[in-house]
């Protein structure tokens, strides 16, 4: 402080007064609208046009269900960029063929009503993306597809395979070069290999749910999400970890097989598992603060998604499973209030004692 005068320190303090733990909402919102950009574009690049027709559906419904709430209060809100995070996921949620015009008004009244009922974004208990998804899904659900993994598939050692040779996750011309590669430096110091197809299902899995395709960008937008700290590795890591155990051990033997046979790359690639993880199961007002509350909040979703989900290619199975962990969400919250009370009246009880035997 010494041989700098009062005006430097006091435009020093005028440029930057705080430190910052985090991002900013909006800096957050902005990175995500970014990363979720680059879905859209994969999906135009594959001539997508029926996802990329539901996606715009949803963001304009959201868009215009933010507005009117605008409106209605007579006020700005920064909300925008939250709003349009929130329709494209909705969106992306959602199967290619869903009627659009459906969309557009799903989304736009089931923000409305959520907007009423819970007032800002951070106030709400549920992910408002997952409500427009679960809603469609009740309005629509001949446009979701079937479970395609059956008992007697999951009582095979990997059930992936099987339907990959079967068509149902098509060999992309690139996967085999690919596959031979890899197989002959990484996989072979480890002394395993892959067959083809599952750098195929990693790409792009064709399914005709947007949020279940491009696994290997959404690995690469955790990457950004989570070495910036915008956004926690916690809750995703219990959950996805949670989920491929039971997925691994306790699936099989539900169905007649063996333990330690399930298919964890089946899982994690289809369902929109990742996505979820990534994009979805951590938005705001909807987690835990405290890091216990977080890891008890991620291997709740684990459990969550292994009994709704299954192991693999559900369609709206993630969507219920992060919709009931935000149920049970609350209950978490309120469990940590009552600690922090009473570590609170601890250390004040604590000072007062320490002030009388002055």
């Amino acid at each position: 402080m010494f041989g700098k005068s009062k005006d430097t320190l006091y435009n020093k303090t005028l440029i930057r007064p705080f430190t910052y733990a985090s991002q900013s909402v909006r800096n957050t919102s902005l990175t995500l609208l970014i990363l979720l950009a680059v879905q859209l574009f994969m999906l135009l690049i594959t001539e997508s046009y029926s996802a990329l027709l539901v996606v715009g559906c949803a963001l304009a419904g959201s868009l215009c269900a933010d507005a009117a709430d605008k409106l209605y209060h007579k006020s700005y809100r920064l909300s925008d960029m939250t709003s349009a995070v929130q329709g494209i996921i909705a969106g992306m949620l959602l199967p290619s063929n869903f009627p659009p015009a459906a969309v557009f008004f799903i989304t736009f009244f089931t923000m409305i009503l959520l907007k009423y009922m819970f007032g800002g974004f951070a106030n709400a208990w549920g992910n408002v993306s997952v409500i427009i998804a679960a809603v469609a899904w009740i309005v629509g659900m001949n446009a979701f597809p079937g479970q395609v993994l059956t008992k007697d598939l999951l009582q095979m050692r990997n059930p992936s395979y099987t339907l990959i040779q079967s068509g149902i996750f098509p060999v992309l011309k690139f996967d085999p070069p690919v596959t031979e590669a890899l197989n002959n430096t990484l996989f072979g110091t480890l002394k395993v290999s892959i067959p083809d197809g599952y750098i195929s299902m990693l790409w792009d899995t064709h399914s005709i749910i947007p949020a279940f395709r491009f696994n290997l960008i959404t690995l690469i937008s955790s990457i950004v999400l989570f070495s910036s700290g915008m956004l926690s590795m916690l809750i995703p890591v219990c959950f996805v970890a949670t989920y491929g155990i039971l997925v691994r051990f306790a699936g099989p033997l539900i169905c007649g097989g063996a333990a330690g046979q399930g298919d964890i790359l089946l899982a994690l690639l289809t369902s929109g598992t990742l996505f979820s993880s990534v994009f979805v199961v951590q938005w705001y007002g909807t987690t835990p603060l405290t890091y216990a509350g977080k890891t008890v909040y991620g291997i709740i979703c684990g459990v969550f998604a292994f009994l709704i989900a299954g192991c693999g290619t559900s369609s709206v199975g993630i969507v219920f499973t992060i919709l009931c962990a935000n149920i049970i969400s609350p209950l978490i919250q309120a469990a940590e209030d009552r600690s922090d009370k009473k570590a609170l009246y601890s250390m004040l009880d604590e000072n007062l004692k320490n002030e009388g035997s002055v």
